[in-house]
């Protein structure tokens, strides 16, 4: 019920301070500051046409499968997000570059240092992509919250109208591609805190087939998928 496109910003500004008390509500849900969501229990009934044995095994092989198949797509989307609030390339999110980011998203300081503390799990005062991954997987809430997850992801149309204006601005010469040196051309005019490594990073985040260049295709799912992409380097009719 939160997940509504509000392109007028004063009511997007309420919205996402309302996700934002959600989300730190979830953070305190669970004595480990994580919500754990389990694998769903394997299916072990059986049937009398089929050796019940036999029957077990293949379902929870299936079950095995379809977890491992969801945790891979979770930790993609926590590499993609990482790289993004990422913005000196280090390989490790700061608390600093943490909180300037979900800042902006709406967060306060509080909930921030939340975030941070639950997903710094050995206490070195830095997120490791590993621990970003975790957190991710254990704390759905962060999933579908603005500028860390798939936030208004369903509002297809108006995210995809914003990822064409941005393609055709990142793509200087007009061949339908955006190659790396455009993305640091682009990136660089108006986002200047990002370094070159961490533009590296967005764009093979980016570039699924790593074939050197970024497809309007490509960037539309990625537009899409990532809150933190949009928030990053929003522009377009639609985005707030």
């Amino acid at each position: 019920p939160l997940s509504i496109y509000f392109p007028n910003s004063q009511l997007k500004a309420i919205m996402k301070s309302t996700t934002a008390i959600v989300l730190f509500m979830s953070c305190l849900n669970a004595s480990s500051g994580f919500v754990n969501h389990h694998a769903p229990t394997p299916l072990t009934r059986t049937f009398v046409a089929t050796p019940a044995k036999a029957l077990t095994t293949r379902l929870h092989a299936a079950s095995e499968a379809d977890t491992e198949n969801g945790i891979e797509s979770i930790h993609r989307g926590a590499d993609a997000t990482f790289a993004i609030i990422d913005v000196d390339g280090s390989g490790t999110l700061s608390r600093e570059e943490l909180t300037k980011h979900l800042s902006v998203a709406g967060y306060n300081i509080e909930t921030i240092d939340k975030i941070f503390n639950k997903m710094d799990v050995n206490k070195d005062n830095e997120i490791s992509r590993p621990e970003f991954q975790r957190g991710m997987v254990l704390l759905a809430a962060l999933r579908t919250a603005p500028g860390l997850g798939n936030y208004n992801g369903e509002f297809v149309k108006e995210i995809c109208e914003d990822a064409d204006q941005v393609f055709q601005s990142a793509d200087a010469d007009g061949n339908g591609e955006i190659d790396l040196q455009e993305l640091r051309s682009h990136i660089g005019r108006s986002f200047a805190n990002y370094s070159e490594s961490a533009i590296d990073n967005i764009f093979r985040q980016i570039d699924v087939d790593g074939d050197g260049t970024i497809t309007k295709e490509e960037f539309r799912d990625a537009f899409c998928k990532y809150s933190a992409l949009r928030q990053a380097i929003g522009e377009g009719p639609n985005y707030k």
